[in-house]
């Protein structure tokens, strides 16, 4: 859902249209059960979803840069949008495999980014930012003890191999926000409203240490900037004593 989330804030919607479509959002609204040789529901609808929500069908006319990340199935890395069409980048960014088919585009069979980066903070890193918050809910699915499903015995199954890729991500992050999600299960439509509370309360508790980050960089960028108009009066000085 991250990918969603970003691409609709990047987009340029309103902030409080995305929070009103979170809360009235059922999985009904993003896919079909379908079931197939490669996945038992296919996210198609995402694509409605998409074109009512988004400001923008295109990465190349996002507001805010952007990177999508999906998984490879056939050689198990990372492929990372950043330009064309958005609906294709989200649906393979968010096929989470055994619930979801993949989504080829090109020659490639996608699936779920989670797979290789839990958080992408290397893409983010890429994309030229400066300061990277990574924010990290898991792969939970609201209940405790041995799974009773399929679905409980993928989701943790994916959850335990995330839990060693902590390391790899984590260091491309400046700030890593964990909101109080434990309880809620992937497919607790109904329960937005606690998901939001959550992440808000992490950001509130973590907003000293933010400000404090986004003034460091503030001030490194005034050093900068006051160095190279420095230099800038030197070279013209130069140039006039000659």
């Amino acid at each position: 859902m991250g990918s969603i989330l970003g691409a609709a804030y990047a987009s340029g919607a309103p902030l409080a249209h995305i929070i009103e479509t979170c809360r009235k959002l059922r999985f009904r609204d993003i896919a079909r059960w379908r079931v197939s040789r490669l996945g038992l529901a296919s996210n198609q609808r995402l694509e409605n979803l998409i074109e009512r929500v988004f400001e923008s069908r295109q990465f190349e006319n996002l507001r805010i840069p952007l990177a999508v990340v999906a998984t490879d199935l056939t050689s198990g890395e990372p492929v990372v949008f950043t330009q064309g069409n958005l609906v294709d980048a989200i649906r393979a960014s968010c096929a989470f495999p055994g619930l979801f088919e993949p989504v080829e585009i090109g020659t490639r069979c996608l699936a779920d980014g989670g797979l290789v980066a839990p958080v992408p903070t290397l893409a983010a890193r890429e994309l030229g930012a400066s300061v990277v918050i990574g924010v990290s809910v898991g792969m939970q699915d609201g209940h405790r003890g041995a799974p009773t499903n399929i679905f409980q015995v993928v989701s943790r199954a994916v959850n335990a191999a995330q839990k060693h890729q902590l390391e790899i991500w984590e260091r491309h992050a400046d700030l890593v926000l964990r909101p109080d999600v434990q309880s809620l299960a992937w497919d607790d439509f109904h329960r937005a409203e606690e998901a939001i509370a959550a992440g808000a309360s992490a950001a509130l508790r973590a907003l000293p240490r933010i400000e404090k980050l986004l003034g460091q960089q503030e001030n490194a960028a005034q050093h900068l900037q006051a160095r190279l108009e420095a230099e800038d009066k030197g070279y013209l000085w130069l140039a006039e004593a000659h």
